[in-house]
């Protein structure tokens, strides 16, 4: 009996509602409806990221592939150099040499005269001289001529105030022509003629010359001293390398700097005199006894000195022509009336003719 008089139920107190032991089944399909809600709007959401993604990714590839809407860079085009001169060797003779059996000829040397000071007139160490306003060679090709080897600082091409060809050098020691064996016999008459534009202000400089391992046998070019400073010609009369058997004849005006020159050196050996003629102008005869014949051979734009290169041209030349005879006074100022192309007479050897 229960306090109020009742009777217990089964499941515990009367006044409680009687606990069912049968499951409640709406209810459990209404929370698994809910579950079942709950992963579908789990994998929609999944999936709509992964598109998103995928779609980034994609776009990104396209960005990296698509083709740039910036034009390249145009190509910097190369300025011709028109400054510094090719770099001398400061050791005569490193630059590109013949062989010493060959005989590379020519050496400046004064002669046993008044006006002689003995000494060569260039600087023998090849060092270039800086030149304010000397000439460019835009057009320059590189250099050959038929018959001579060429250094590696010679340049062919156009030089302003020239018609024709020229070779243009810049006083230092990979700038000069050789043709490693003679090609005047200077136990006959000869004559050498260049038109020449001379840069440097100072300093010997030689324009066509020939001679031996140790010393050169004729010279045409520019001497300078001191105070002297003359366009000359000057022969070696004797082996043995001595300045006291060099002749010379030279101009009665300074040498120019800057202006196109013909210079013409005359050795006749019938009359036993060297002669140099300046633009077509007998300058000064010598008279000489003979000129030393040497195994070396023709250069244009250096000579050989008690066995060293020296007096690097530093400028332009150009109409070299050699004959062998001597020209009269009259070839030479037909020569000169040409501009140093022709003197009426064939040479026989010539470069940097138009």
């Amino acid at each position: 009996m229960t306090a109020d008089g009742g009777t217990p139920g089964p499941g515990g107190p009367a006044h409680l509602p009687p606990v069912s032991t049968t499951p409640d089944w709406a209810a459990l399909a209404e929370a698994r409806e809910r579950e079942e809600r709950r992963r579908r709007t789990l994998r929609a959401a999944g999936g709509a990221l992964a598109v998103a993604v995928v779609a980034g990714l994609v776009a990104g590839a396209l960005v990296l592939t698509r083709p740039s809407t910036t034009p390249a860079a145009a190509p910097v085009g190369t300025a011709q150099p028109d400054g510094p001169a090719p770099t001398a060797d400061d050791t005569p003779g490193a630059a590109p040499t013949i062989d010493p059996s060959a005989g590379p000829s020519t050496g400046p040397s004064a002669a046993p005269s008044a006006s002689g000071s003995g000494k060569p007139t260039g600087s023998p160490t090849g060092k270039a001289t800086a030149t304010p306003g000397r000439d460019k060679q835009p057009s320059g090709t590189p250099a050959t001529l038929p018959g001579l080897l060429l250094g590696g600082g010679a340049t062919i091409g156009r030089t302003e105030g020239h018609d024709g060809p020229t070779m243009v050098l810049y006083g230092n020691g990979v700038g000069w022509a050789d043709s490693q064996t003679p090609v005047v016999d200077t136990s006959r008459s000869f004559t050498v003629s260049a038109v020449v534009r001379n840069n440097a202000p100072t300093g010997g400089r030689a324009v066509v010359t020939q001679g031996g391992d140790s010393y050169y046998s004729f010279y045409l070019g520019r001497d300078y001293w001191g105070t002297h400073n003359q366009w000359v010609f000057k022969v070696q009369t004797a082996a043995g390398a001595q300045d006291n058997t060099t002749y010379q004849a030279f101009s009665t005006a300074p040498a120019t700097t800057g202006r196109w020159t013909l210079l013409t050196g005359v050795y006749d050996a019938s009359a036993k005199k060297i002669l140099l003629y300046v633009n077509g102008q007998l300058q000064q005869s010598t008279p000489v006894t003979g000129i030393w014949q040497t195994t070396g051979g023709l250069q244009l734009g250096r000579v050989r000195y008690k066995s060293q290169w020296t007096d690097f041209w530093d400028g332009a030349i150009s109409d070299v022509q050699v004959w062998d005879q001597a020209l009269p006074a009259s070839a030479v100022g037909r020569l000169q009336g040409s501009g140093g192309t022709t003197a009426g007479t064939a040479p026989g050897r010539s470069w940097l003719l138009p």
